[in-house]
């Protein structure tokens, strides 16, 4: 607030500045506040209550991962690898889920991951399946014995 008073400066100001509102970080209001890794959206200066107008919201997983929103956090989906990474610029992420290759003893077709399909070579019995957890993938195939 300002309020005028009678002698220099002729004036009395108890102005603030206003906290960054949830899910976005800066000094404050006045000088700029941003969006958090894994949000989207931006945060405005008004003149009145409550001083500012916010969008920041939560970006969704990206393709091959799953989770509630970047902010919460991303897993590669099964039979991928890597990571997600929430930042503040577009697309909001950085990621490195990318296929599982097959597994030893084991082909898949021209793409050769586990998501595409994995069989067990021949000479060898069993099965490839993705998981969420590494190495990404579970395998039985192992050796058929001779007869």
């Amino acid at each position: 607030a300002v309020s005028a008073v009678t002698s220099s400066p002729f004036y009395f100001s108890s102005c603030s500045g206003v906290p960054c509102p949830e899910n976005s970080a800066g000094v404050n209001v006045g000088e700029g506040c941003a969006c958090n890794a894994g949000y989207s959206g931006a945060v405005a200066a008004l003149t009145s209550n409550p001083f500012y107008t916010s969008s920041c919201s939560a970006v969704a997983c990206p393709a091959n991962s799953t989770g509630a929103s970047l902010a919460a956090g991303c897993t590669c989906d099964a039979g991928y690898t890597g990571s997600v990474s929430a930042v503040t610029s577009s697309p909001f992420y950085t990621t490195s889920c990318a296929p599982v290759p097959c597994p030893a003893n084991s082909a898949g077709p021209p793409a050769n991951n586990v998501l595409a399909g994995c069989a067990c070579n021949a000479g060898f019995s069993g099965m490839v399946r993705g998981v969420t957890s590494s190495p990404f993938f579970t395998s039985t195939c192992s050796a058929v014995a001779c007869p």
